[in-house]
């Protein structure tokens, strides 16, 4: 029997272990963190994220994915990426060592010249060891990434824990960033053998460059767009705002679209099947797909949204039990609107994958075009009020935009608008059934003890969501997954 299989297998263990070792580490650093640190200075540091992933994005250049799928890669072609990556990184930084003082300027914070002069190391950083990530990443060796990504987040969180505790400055976010960068990169040379050569070939590198520059330039508009809300929160409402809504948002990413991924796991398969089936006629059948993806939407929707209404429900206490203090409440009252982002977003990510299927890429482009049209004006009109209805606009937006998905997405197959309301409309009821409870139970146990309304309040929700869902068959199938998870999870590990 061939090993490929059992490597793919426990390749998706590792790299399932990964995503949620590093993230939960980083969350458990962040309360210990707020304990010695205040939301400016979280937000200080989200201010700076869209400009580094924007210095990233362009260092990569979208050359990862193109050597991925590349049958053999050259030593030569790894050099000459390798170097063009260190080269475009290095005059990333050099642009945006210059840009600092216009950086603190479009913020009025005047620290951010040297904090981002220092926080910006990360792009040269990252750029030494894309090419080593990349080879692990075609070796199947996710193990070892794993492993690398976890030591550097555990040293990277220890030593900014203790920078904080003794100065109890932004410093500690800075340093814990570069170290992070720093570590993961001598981890994969001290693992890698690929040592770069003393050559480049020019036009290696523009055959690679025609089909990974489409790559870069998806990678900008969405690196862009996805932090255009914390760029223009600091913007104009200032950094303490900004980091509430970073933090708030953190929450929402773990759960919503990090959960969504984990039931698509386990559920894609089923679309596999028929995407490989010998049948030519499989994928020109609306039938054929209209019942898994339902099956998928469906599922994925109950069990991402139900969490996701569950943090909703006691958003300020937990956010003040997590972040020690009661100046986090704010962030608590963001995550109820981006809560509702949340729940959504497995209809957003479920229904695309349709378009996929069926390879329809301009209809995808022309999605892209107007869903971004749509944020802009929404943003500009929010932006004429205070920072609560700014928040507010990005739940609004993701609410229209589901109109627009359910109904160009879910034609090719036959699973129209009118079909998906049908069926999400009842979920939706029940997810809102239970804020109105927990919104109940706050307000009449304001004045009680924090933990006291925090436990008395989930358990009600959760409770009346039971009671809600218990007959529902995607609920129970949701449960199903879960299991059917655990245990495909546990069987690859010892594999």
């Amino acid at each position: 029997m061939s090993t490929r299989p059992l490597q793919m297998a426990s390749g998706s263990f590792w790299n399932t272990m990964e995503r949620f070792s590093t993230m939960g580490i980083q969350l458990i650093c962040t309360f210990i963190l707020a304990r010695f640190l205040t939301p400016n200075m979280f937000g200080l540091m989200g201010m700076l994220v869209v400009f580094t992933l924007i210095g990233n994005t362009i260092t990569e250049s979208g050359f990862s994915q193109t050597l991925i799928r590349e049958k053999k890669v050259s030593k030569q072609t790894l050099s000459t990426v390798f170097w063009t990556n260190i080269a475009l990184s290095l005059l990333i930084y050099l642009i945006l060592w210059f840009a600092a003082p216009f950086i603190a300027s479009f913020y009025n914070e005047p620290i951010l010249v040297d904090v981002s002069r220092v926080t910006f190391l990360v792009i040269p950083l990252g750029a030494l060891s894309i090419i080593q990530f990349t080879l692990c990443n075609r070796g199947l060796e996710f193990r070892k990434m794993c492993i690398i990504s976890i030591t550097a987040s555990i040293v990277s969180c220890t030593i900014a824990i203790i920078w904080a505790w003794r100065t109890h400055s932004v410093w500690a976010l800075v340093v814990q960033n570069v170290a992070t960068y720093a570590l993961r990169a001598l981890g994969f040379w001290l693992t890698t053998r690929f040592r770069p050569a003393l050559t480049f070939a020019i036009d290696e590198l523009r055959r690679l460059f025609a089909f990974s520059r489409n790559l870069l330039v998806i990678g900008l508009i969405g690196n862009f767009f996805n932090n255009i809300y914390t760029l223009l929160i600091g913007r104009f409402y200032g950094a303490t705002q900004a980091g509430y809504f970073v933090q708030a948002d953190r929450i929402r990413l773990v759960t919503s679209n990090s959960m969504t991924q984990v039931v698509q796991s386990v559920s894609y398969p089923i679309l596999s099947g028929i995407n490989n089936s010998s049948n030519p006629s499989t994928l020109s059948n609306p039938s054929n797909l209209y019942s898994p993806y339902r099956r998928i939407i469906l599922v994925t929707l109950l069990f991402v949204g139900f969490l996701m209404t569950l943090l909703m429900s006691v958003g300020e206490d937990l956010m003040q039990i997590l972040m020690g203090s009661a100046e986090w409440r704010v962030a608590g009252q963001y995550l109820m609107a981006l809560g509702v982002v949340g729940i959504l977003y497995p209809l957003h990510a479920v229904n695309q994958n349709i378009l996929l299927v069926k390879g329809m890429g301009r209809t995808i482009l022309w999605i892209e075009v107007t869903r971004r049209t749509l944020m802009v004006l929404l943003i500009v009109a929010a932006l004429q009020f205070g920072v609560d209805v700014f928040v507010w606009s990005y739940a609004v937006y993701s609410f229209l935009l589901i109109f627009l998905n359910l109904y160009v997405c879910g034609r090719p197959i036959g699973y129209g608008l009118s079909a998906q309301l049908r069926d999400i409309a009842p979920i939706l009821m029940g997810f809102l059934l239970m804020i109105v409870v927990a919104e109940c139970s706050n307000h009449i146990l304001s004045l009680q003890n924090l933990s006291l309304r925090f436990i008395i309040t989930l358990s009600l929700t959760l409770i009346v969501g039971l009671l809600y869902f218990h007959r529902h068959p995607s609920f129970l199938e949701a449960f199903d997954l879960v299991k059917q998870l655990l245990k495909t999870k546990y069987n690859q590990f010892r594999q």
